[in-house]
């Protein structure tokens, strides 16, 4: 006797049989949504802000690719917490002092990462970022860090943004940026560096934007910004600089937005390279007042004329041909174009829109004041150098948040119903 298909039973029985196909077809060891957290499906996304939670929650789903632990209290992070699916990580505004070496070894497609806001994290181990070759965007604004380990920005030949400020920086030692090649922006004001020494940026050779304001510079190396041939934007007012000897301008370009302002700039003869730079090149420039002598004091370094400067020396000669190299050095970086595809090169990968890295959650899901700064933050400051810099937070700039999709409504799963549904079904079949 052949056995009866589904359309050879009565209406009823077949309904009975699909209803226990679909009730019994639950997903094995489906991840649960850790308490007071939110959990969405698509892309799969845990948020977990402003919970008041000291330690990361236990159960966070392995799958899940973005996490949002933000505005809560967490101390220490610790190995194994993370899933290796995480591409975005927030952990801005908690009270993380501690990070155990491993924390983000295992996470290959983490491509943002946010430790911003952390006032108790004061050091960092040099291998804390090793590993993640994949990442776009690394926050690290707001903390207590008097220095950086040599090491610690090995290997991130992908970072993109990198957000330094308002930390405790009292220098930035040769080669520490040397891996970065596709780095573009580079934001570190607010802190408290003296000098800048010849190879301080040596590698940034894609970097575009450099913000080095209401720091405490009183040294620049005539060769600081060597390299720096795609370089738009430089930032250096509200710093202590008086003069720029040996014009280490000249290395810049591409150069189009330069602050100089709010620096006790000397009009004497050490004034000559910086006059003669701005006389030779045409870039969007902000006041740059005298400082000294007491005659010239309020005046423009930028309007001085060829006779306030008849009685100084003559530039010496190697300063003229150094100046030339350098300008070659530039010429060849732009007519090579981007170079070819080996990893870490600048020009190879696209650049990411500084818009992807500041998404936030929809404002029914907001639980918390944000903390993190809004990319005005990062420009504001020039001609507003006594006020405090804006803290707004929650904001996406250019176009609207894209909105997550909701989730779904709590109610009993399907697994739970089957015991209750099988005396009823079961008589019909």
């Amino acid at each position: 006797m052949l056995p009866r298909t589904a359309r050879d039973l009565p209406q009823g029985r077949r309904l009975a049989a699909l209803l226990l196909a679909v009730l019994a077809w639950v997903p094995g060891g489906a991840p649960t949504c850790p308490a007071l957290c939110t959990c969405y499906v698509s892309p799969p996304t845990v948020s977990c802000q402003a919970n008041n939670f000291s330690a990361v929650p236990a159960g966070l789903p392995p799958g899940a690719r973005r996490l949002f632990l933000q505005n809560n209290v967490i101390r220490a992070l610790r190995a194994g917490t993370f899933g290796p699916s995480t591409v975005t990580l927030w952990l801005y505004s908690n009270n993380i002092s501690s990070i155990q070496p491993g924390t983000f070894r295992h996470l290959p497609a983490l491509e943002e990462l946010d430790l911003g806001d952390n006032p108790h994290l004061r050091a960092l181990a040099p291998d804390t970022f090793h590993g993640l070759r994949r990442l776009q965007a690394l926050h690290l604004y707001r903390c207590q860090l008097a220095s950086l380990p040599s090491a610690i920005f090995r290997g991130l030949h992908s970072l993109q943004y990198l957000y330094l400020q308002e930390n405790g920086l009292l220098y930035l030692q040769d080669d520490l940026f040397a891996d970065l090649a596709n780095l573009s922006h580079l934001f570190l004001h607010g802190n408290r560096v003296r000098a800048l020494s010849e190879g301080v940026f040596r590698g940034l050779a894609s970097l575009d934007r450099l913000l080095l304001h209401a720091n405490r510079l009183a040294v620049v190396h005539r060769r600081a910004f060597r390299g720096l041939a795609r370089l738009t934007i430089l930032y250096l007012f509200n710093n202590s600089l008086a003069a720029l000897p040996g014009d280490p301008l000249a290395a810049l370009p591409a150069l189009q937005f330069l602050r100089l302002n709010a620096n006790p700039w000397a009009c004497d003869c050490r004034a000559r390279p910086l006059w003669a730079w701005f006389r030779r090149t045409r870039v969007s420039s902000s006041p740059v007042l005298c400082a000294s002598p007491p005659r010239r004091r309020g005046t423009d370094l930028r309007h001085l004329r060829p006779a306030d400067f008849d009685g100084c020396p003559p530039p010496r000669a190697n300063d003229e041909d150094e100046e030339e190299e350098e300008a070659g050095d530039g010429a060849a970086a732009e007519d090579g174009g981007p170079p070819g595809a080996a990893p870490g090169r600048p020009g190879t990968l696209p650049a990411a829109p500084p818009s992807a890295f500041y998404r936030d959650l929809p404002p029914h899901d907001l639980r918390g004041p944000q903390a993190r700064p809004h990319p005005s933050d990062y420009w504001g400051g020039y001609g507003a150098e006594g006020r405090t810099p804006p803290e707004a937070a929650g904001r996406c700039p250019g176009a609207p948040c894209a909105p997550l999709p909701s989730p779904a409504p709590a109610g009993p799963r399907p697994a739970a119903l089957l015991p209750l549904l099988l005396p009823l079904l079961l008589p019909q079949l």
